[in-house]
C-alpha cells in the first residue's frame, strides 16, 4: 500500500497492515465481494469489483478494485488496484455499464456482418471496447485476440496497442505482456461514455 491509500481509509499504515480487506468493506458488499474473489483461481484476474470501503470515520467511499490472484505457497496471494470512482459514476452500476458495452459491441459486429471490414476503421475505440468488456466479464484479452476480433494483422494491432498506451489509456500487465487492459483513466472515460448512454 501507500500513502494515498492510508489517506482514502483515513487510516495510518500501521492500522491497516494486517487487516482483511472484509474488514475494510462495507457490509453490504461483503456477500459479492468474497463471491467474487472466491472465483479468482491461481493466477487468475484481474476481476473488476466495484465496492464501498469503510473508513475510520464510518463513512463510505465508492471504489473500483482490480484484483488478480498470484501463485504463493499458501495457495495464491491476492493483489489489487484500487481507484476511487467519480460520484457521478456510482449510479450507473457496473452491470447497466456492461450492457451498454455489449451492445455497442454487438452492434459493431453485426454492422460488419452487414457492411463488410473495409469501410470501417475503428480499430482505437474496439481495443478499449473489447479491454472493457474483458475487464467487466472478469478476464484478460490477449493482443491476439484483439486482432483476431478486428480481422487485422498483429503488427497493425500493436500499433494501435501502442498508440493507446502512449495516451495513458490502455497498458499491458507486468505478469502477461501478451494481454492488455485499461488504465484507470482508460477506465474512467469508457465508463463516462458509455453511462451517457444510459437510458434513465
Amino acid at each position: 500500500m501507500d500513502r494515498s491509500l492510508c489517506d482514502l481509509f483515513q487510516r495510518s499504515s500501521a492500522e491497516v497492515v494486517g487487516m482483511n480487506y472484509v474488514d475494510l468493506t462495507h457490509p453490504d458488499d461483503v456477500v459479492r465481494n468474497v463471491a467474487d474473489v472466491k472465483s479468482l483461481g491461481v493466477c487468475g484476474g484481474p476481476v473488476l469489483v466495484r465496492k464501498r470501503y469503510l473508513r475510520a470515520d464510518a463513512s463510505t467511499v465508492w471504489c473500483d478494485v482490480h484484483v488478480s490472484r498470484f501463485a504463493s505457497g499458501d495457495g495464491g496471494r491476492l493483489i489489487g488496484t484500487i481507484h476511487l470512482v467519480n460520484p457521478g459514476a456510482v449510479d450507473r452500476g457496473p452491470e447497466s455499464l456492461w450492457r451498454v458495452a455489449r451492445r455497442v459491441s454487438d452492434l459493431m459486429v453485426q454492422r460488419r456482418i452487414e457492411f463488410g471490414n473495409d469501410l470501417f476503421a475503428d480499430h482505437a475505440w474496439s481495443i478499449l471496447l473489447d479491454a472493457y468488456l474483458a475487464e467487466a466479464e472478469g478476464r484478460l484479452v490477449s493482443i491476439a485476440a484483439i486482432g483476431h476480433s478486428l480481422e487485422s494483422p498483429t503488427p497493425l494491432t500493436q500499433r494501435w496497442i501502442k498508440a493507446l498506451e502512449s495516451r495513458g489509456w490502455i497498458d499491458r500487465p507486468s505478469w502477461d505482456r501478451g494481454a492488455v487492459q485499461l488504465t484507470a483513466d482508460g477506465l474512467t472515460r469508457i465508463e463516462r461514455l458509455l453511462g451517457s448512454q444510459i437510458v434513465a
